[in-house]
Order: C-alpha cells, then sequence, then structure tokens
C-alpha cells in the first residue's frame, strides 16, 4: 500500500460577520484581526506540509488565509476558484442569523440544496479526481503529494458528506453515524489517499483522518456557531 496523496481542506479565517453572526454566503468579507491571527498559527501548523498545489475560493476571506499559509511555501501557485465560494444566500446575505425563512420574499434567490451540492461534487470531480489518477504519467509512487484547498464552512461540510454517504471515502464511525460537527475557522479536515494493488489492477481508496480539527489554534478564540448553516426553517 502507497500513500498518494494528501488534501488538506481548511476554512477561512474569522470575519466581523462571523463574529456577529451575518449569513455571508458569497458578500465577500476580509478577515478581522482574530482571522489573521487564526490564519497565521495554521500556517505555522501547517510549515511542514511539502504542498504542490493550492486552491482557494477566489473570495477574500478564504484566499487572505490561503496567502498565510503559502508564505511558507514560496513557489507554489495559489489558484483561485469561485467554484469553492459558500452557497449563495440571495435575500439572507447581510443579514443576522438565524433567520426565520417566512421573512424571505424570494426563497429561488437562495442557491438550492441540489445545485449546491452539484457545484461541490463537480469541482471535486474537476479537480481532485485527476489529482489522484494512478494513470497520470507524472505520478511518482515515491512520495506523498499534498493539496491545499481553502474554502467555506457550508461548501467544505456538504462536500465531505457526498463523500461519506457515496462511499468515496471510509471515516471513523462518529462521523458517519451523527451530523457532521460544525466547522470552527480555520479548522483543518484531511483526506488521504492509498494505492491498493488487486491482482494485476491498482487502485486509490480515501480515508478521512481528521475533520474539523481546531487543535493548532492553542486556545485562540473560536466561534461555536456558522450562520451561513444554521437557517430557522420553523
Amino acid at each position: 500500500m502507497t500513500i498518494l496523496a494528501r488534501v488538506f481542506v481548511v476554512r477561512h479565517g474569522e470575519t466581523d460577520s462571523n463574529h456577529n453572526r451575518i449569513i455571508q454566503g458569497q458578500l465577500d468579507t476580509q478577515l478581522n484581526a482574530t482571522g489573521l491571527a487564526q490564519a497565521t498559527v495554521t500556517a505555522e501548523a501547517l510549515k511542514s506540509v511539502s504542498f504542490d498545489k493550492a486552491f482557494t475560493s477566489d473570495l477574500q476571506r478564504a484566499s487572505e488565509t490561503a496567502e498565510r499559509i503559502l508564505q511558507y511555501h514560496p513557489g507554489i501557485e495559489l489558484v483561485k476558484d469561485s467554484a469553492l465560494r459558500e452557497r449563495f444566500m440571495g435575500e439572507m446575505q447581510g443579514k443576522k442569523g438565524p433567520v426565520d425563512m417566512k421573512e424571505i420574499s424570494d426563497l429561488s434567490s437562495i442557491e438550492t440544496d441540489e445545485a449546491f451540492a452539484h457545484r461541490c461534487i463537480a469541482w471535486y470531480n474537476r479537480v481532485i479526481i485527476p489529482y489522484i489518477s494512478v494513470t497520470k504519467p507524472d505520478v511518482s509512487e515515491d512520495r506523498c503529494r499534498n493539496m491545499l484547498v481553502l474554502s467555506h464552512g457550508a461548501f467544505i461540510a456538504t462536500l465531505f458528506r457526498i463523500m461519506i454517504y457515496s462511499n468515496y471515502v471510509t471515516c471513523p464511525a462518529e462521523l458517519k453515524l451523527g451530523s457532521l460537527p460544525t466547522l470552527g475557522n480555520t479548522s483543518i479536515s484531511v483526506v488521504e489517499y492509498r494505492i491498493v494493488s488487486r491482482g494485476k489492477r491498482r487502485e486509490v481508496e480515501a480515508d478521512i483522518l481528521k475533520y474539523g480539527d481546531i487543535s493548532h489554534l492553542r486556545g485562540l478564540h473560536v466561534i461555536e456557531e456558522n450562520a451561513d448553516v444554521v437557517v430557522d426553517q420553523s
């Protein structure tokens, strides 16, 4: 068994909107002082990882976090991809959460569950599947490749939920049996891809090594709720 790659999926640092429980969706908010501190500590935590690819949502709060992390990885191109954006929340963007859905006049302005899930898995198929292909000519089994991905709480949770329930990955039982825990700002989730030989065939298997880990923050304040995923639908 050979470790082919690890994908490090990081949520952006804190913004004032996070702090004030404002639904951001695709509003282009910036990191606040706490978020910058979180990004700096996360950069230190990932300093020893030899990244060879890096992707980020093009929204500032994600790209700023990614840039802080990559300061220790000169020469790695940061690819900004709008497909990694948070769910578009329409009229709800800019409102303090949780929002009573009865107060929203145009629900069609919100990105649907189906459209959002499709965007998540389309990104995975476009970026991750080619990266872990064992048929690519540039794939070496001599070292584990590492990819950095910066995105948002609802996007990351939705992507991991799809991977788990579609059996793309194996994971700890508590992730499969229960609801996924809330992702704190600059939390780190890691998926490991391995090459497994089965007779003459080589296949790729995947494990979730970490989900929403914030142990690296060493006591920095982390908000326990994400207004973008907490909506009052009663």
